[in-house]
C-alpha cells in the first residue's frame, strides 16, 4: 500500500512541474550559418503547446524583422510564403526546419557564424487568446550539417 502512495505522490509531483514549467515547451532550436552579404537566415526547432495554440510572431535582435513561412508545391515547384500564423495542435509536437513550416529573419544585421548562437523569441497565442512569449537562443550550425540534416528527412 506504501508503495502506491508514493508512486501516486511521485506522479503528482512530476505532473505539477510540467505544468508549473508552462503551457509551451521547445527544443532542438537552430538556425542555419550564412555567407557574408546574405540577407536572410533559416530558424528550425521543435514545439509543443499543451493547448490548442498558435505561432503568430516571432523576433530577433538579429534582424530586422523575422517571418513564419510555409512551403507549398505549386504546379510541381516547391515555393516558400510567409503565413500570418502556424497552428498547434494540444499536445502534438511541431517541427520546424528546412523543406516546411519554418522560420525566416529577413534584413540580417550580421552574419550567422556556426558555432555562436541567435537569441529569437516566439509568441503563442492560445484560443482564449491569452499569448505566452518564448525567449530562446538558436544554435547556428554549419552549412554542411544544415544540409546533411535536410536530406536526413527524405
Amino acid at each position: 500500500m506504501m508503495h502506491k502512495t508514493i508512486l501516486a505522490g511521485a506522479a503528482a509531483l512530476l505532473f505539477a512541474a510540467q505544468a508549473y514549467a508552462g503551457d509551451v515547451t521547445v527544443s532542438d532550436v537552430w538556425a542555419r550559418a550564412t555567407v557574408p552579404g546574405q540577407q536572410v537566415g533559416m530558424v528550425g526547432l521543435v514545439i509543443t503547446s499543451q493547448r490548442d495554440a498558435r505561432i503568430v510572431a516571432v523576433t530577433s535582435p538579429v534582424s530586422a524583422s523575422a517571418e513564419i513561412h510555409t512551403m507549398t508545391m505549386d504546379n510541381g515547384v516547391m515555393k516558400m510564403r510567409q503565413i500570418e500564423f502556424l497552428p498547434l495542435p494540444a499536445k502534438q509536437p511541431v517541427t520546424l526546419g528546412p523543406g516546411g513550416d519554418h522560420l525566416m529573419l529577413i534584413d540580417l544585421k550580421q552574419a550567422l557564424t556556426a558555432g555562436d548562437t541567435a537569441p529569437l523569441t516566439v509568441t503563442v497565442q492560445f484560443a482564449d487568446k491569452s499569448t505566452e512569449m518564448i525567449s530562446m537562443k538558436a544554435l547556428i550550425r554549419p552549412l554542411a550539417a544544415a544540409k546533411e540534416m535536410h536530406h536526413q528527412h527524405h
